[in-house]
């Protein structure tokens, strides 16, 4: 059978991409080298436990949301889920901040903790939600973005109107630059607070971020953050299902080892040495493995060069998933908890800025009863965890600080903790398929910096690349945007 197009990798932007093309009348077939179907919004199971692989926040699901949509034009029923508000409590050395969902009680919030900057807070957050509003119909139109070729330009001058001239000016600053307009570079308190929720979304600092991707970060959450019952798997399974019901194949256990173009078709080489054959292939597997899944001869065809990919740096990520008394949390409304070291506040990296995700307690399938699931996660520098040496002791040291942390801000949690399960960037290699563990896709490193991103093309005519490491970038909304982006072009 020849495909029209071969999907690799089970991500949610693979899933969309072949979930759109399969409601437009496509035949597809998507290729999953693990047993899950997510990528790192997946799930495993362990003792009556459900863990999330990675990502455990859904988003989107607004009305006029990505998903909305997306769940509206395949008539999918939108899986049972939790407005989270407060989205999280923020727990800083002598403070916790309430995240508020809800923009009055935020700004209320932003009065009670920053009392002599309160009014020029608001103003930088009314400013915030102007601008990500303005980034969001640009992006939700699915430009081609960096533009590639003749047609990608095109596209992209349908765009040019006066919304998103606007723009301009936050595409030539950083975060920190707009700080410095409100006068709020020296607020210590307000810059470790943004630090921490940039560092989350957008993997990098204020000093680092280009302006309109930190805003359209920053009005994400305020737009509605949600828990998903059964995790963020819930919305992959729902994919895969409707992928199926379109008559086309979802295969699991099904690693694509190479991609070779013979005549007009490519072919896909999986286990058994099986062959599949496609007339275009999208991958979802990041671009960190792009060459290790390329033949020689297409390797050579794209622009995209192994050795920068290589060297180029990315964040990996440390996790625990663990199951906790419930009892211990009965106190809070808060299911996400954002923690900062209180004796290494400026770090935001390895254990000194991380999240803690609590399943809801009314979700029955995360947990036996009585207990709940929980997730820690820290970014961490990827090369250090290859070197076997050290390794067990490394992870036993990062461990032990997340849990101490967490146990300094609730007292008892380390005694309550039941099957604790640490992972890095070695285990996102072994069961998410990894290259060195590096997610997230590329940090931001300044004011121009997303000049240097990757759009959804590879330079291969009819190979098409989607994730966390193509524009517009990493979470759940970034890669499933991705994938889209994709499915518009190839059906366009």
């Amino acid at each position: 059978m020849i495909y029209d197009v071969a999907v690799v990798g089970a991500g949610f932007g693979g899933l969309a991409s072949a979930a759109e093309l399969s409601r437009k009348g496509l035949k597809v077939i998507l290729f999953e080298a693990s047993n899950e179907l997510g990528g790192s919004a997946g799930k495993f199971e362990r003792q009556g436990y459900r863990f999330q692989s990675g990502a455990t926040v859904g988003m989107g699901f607004e009305e006029g949301g990505v998903f909305d949509r997306l769940y509206a034009s395949l008539g999918i029923k939108r899986p049972d889920m939790k407005l989270l508000n407060p989205i999280m409590d923020i727990h800083l050395p002598d403070r916790t901040i309430h995240y508020y969902q809800n923009r009055a009680q935020w700004y209320k919030e932003i009065d009670c903790h920053f009392p002599q900057h309160a009014s020029q807070i608001k103003s930088f957050y009314d400013e915030v939600f102007k601008v990500g509003a303005l980034v969001d119909q640009l992006v939700e139109r699915l430009p081609v973005f960096p533009p590639h070729n003749f047609k990608d330009w095109l596209e992209m001058v349908k765009l040019v109107d006066k919304n998103s001239l606007k723009l301009i000016p936050y595409m030539t600053q950083t975060v920190e630059d707009r700080l410095k307009s409100f006068r709020l570079e020296s607020n210590r308190l307000f810059r470790t607070f943004l630090n921490g929720e940039l560092m989350d979304s957008v993997q990098t600092s204020v000093e680092n971020c280009p302006a309109f991707l930190g805003y359209a970060a920053l009005q994400t959450f305020h737009k509605g953050a949600y828990a998903v019952h059964g995790g963020l798997a819930t919305i992959a399974h729902q994919l895969a299902e409707y992928i199926e019901s379109c008559g086309n194949e979802v295969l699991l256990r099904h690693p694509v080892r190479n991609v070779e173009k013979s005549g007009q078709y490519f072919h896909l080489h999986s286990k058994r040495n099986t062959i599949f054959t496609a007339k275009k292939v999208i991958l979802n597997n990041s671009i960190h493995n792009l060459h290790d899944t390329l033949s020689e001869n297409l390797g050579k065809q794209t622009f995209i060069k192994k050795e920068k990919e290589k060297n180029r740096e990315s964040w990996g990520a440390f996790i625990i998933h663990a199951g906790v008394d419930d009892r211990l949390f009965r106190n809070t409304d808060a299911l996400y908890h954002q923690f900062i070291d209180p004796n290494h506040p400026d770090d935001l990296h390895d254990g000194g800025q991380f999240l803690l995700s609590l399943s809801d307690p009314e979700d029955k399938s995360m947990a036996p009863e009585g207990k709940r699931s929980l997730t820690l996660s820290t970014h961490t520098g990827v090369e250090p965890w290859w070197s076997a040496a050290d390794y067990e002791m490394k992870k036993e040291k990062m461990k032990n600080r997340l849990i101490q942390t967490v146990d300094h801000y609730f007292p008892g949690f380390e005694k309550s903790l039941d099957l604790v399960l640490p992972g890095t960037p070695v285990t996102f290699e072994k069961w998410l398929r990894r290259k060195r563990g590096k997610v997230g896709g590329y940090a931001p490193t300044g004011r121009f910096s997303w000049l240097d991103s990757y759009s959804i093309r590879t330079g291969i005519d009819g190979v098409y690349q989607c994730g966390d490491t193509v524009f517009p970038g990493a979470g759940t909304l970034g890669v499933t945007l991705s994938g889209l982006m994709v499915a518009k072009d190839i059906t366009r």
